[in-house]
């Protein structure tokens, strides 16, 4: 994987652990943080399948 894929990876697991983080310590409720939990992580999940999907020809290319 060329560096710019590591990076780009990096970043998205540090973005997902920051707003974890922001959700866990906030002044919510147990059921609203919860729910807050599963909306970011649903978007989170999105947002890997279509990257995944985007890095996929370019993959098939290296190898």
């Amino acid at each position: 994987m060329k560096t710019s894929g590591k990076i780009f990876l990096t970043f998205l697991g540090g973005a997902a652990a920051g707003a974890l983080a922001g959700l866990l310590f906030a002044p919510e409720s147990g059921k609203k943080t919860r729910e807050q939990i599963t909306k970011k992580a649903n978007e989170i999940s999105k947002n890997i399948k279509e990257n995944l999907e985007h890095l996929t020809p370019h993959v098939r290319d290296l190898v």
